[in-house]
């Protein structure tokens, strides 16, 4: 029983990442402040709000990571800590009311987006900063959020969401 856990958990995790690298690369858009705005942490809220906190760390840190290192974006290790964190703080609206898990998924791209904005400050100067913490923030988590709660809440409804947690 424990191999048929651990496939499913790995397998949630590998699609999910897979999701999330797919999003962030064909929506990213860079930013004249470094870095780049997508809709790909919309796979990572989805993953963790449905399958929780560990499902959530893992692909905010595996999806993300893979597509910092295709675009070649040089503080990938920045982006391990920001959407880990991320996708760890969003899963803890598993199973909760929709009021809660929105508010832990924007809870969780202000974490995401204060990461960044705190290394940003040393390598870009205040200003620069703050601008991508607006955009990280409004532009990124915002949206993401806005596109992945009547996802999660769809999902929800047709019971594969239970039918996959038994296997888990």
């Amino acid at each position: 029983m424990a191999k048929i856990k651990n496939t499913v958990v790995i397998a949630l995790v590998a699609m999910f990442s897979s999701l999330t690298a797919v999003l962030t690369y064909f929506t990213h858009i860079p930013s004249p402040t470094g870095g780049y705005t997508h809709i790909g942490d919309t796979a990572i809220y989805i993953a963790a709000l449905l399958f929780g906190a560990k499902i959530g760390a893992l692909v905010g840190i595996i999806g993300p990571l893979v597509t910092d290192l295709v675009v070649g974006y040089p503080r990938w290790y920045v982006t391990v800590i920001a959407h880990g964190l991320q996708g760890f703080i969003a899963g803890l609206g598993f199973k909760k009311k929709t009021w809660l898990q929105a508010t832990l998924a924007l809870t969780a791209g202000l974490a995401m987006s204060l990461t960044y904005f705190t290394v940003n400050i040393y390598i870009k100067g205040y200003g620069p900063a703050l601008l991508s913490l607006l955009r990280d923030f409004f532009g990124q988590t915002l949206i993401s959020v806005i596109i992945s709660i009547p996802v999660v809440k769809t999902i929800e409804k047709t019971g594969i969401q239970e039918r996959i947690i038994k296997q888990i």
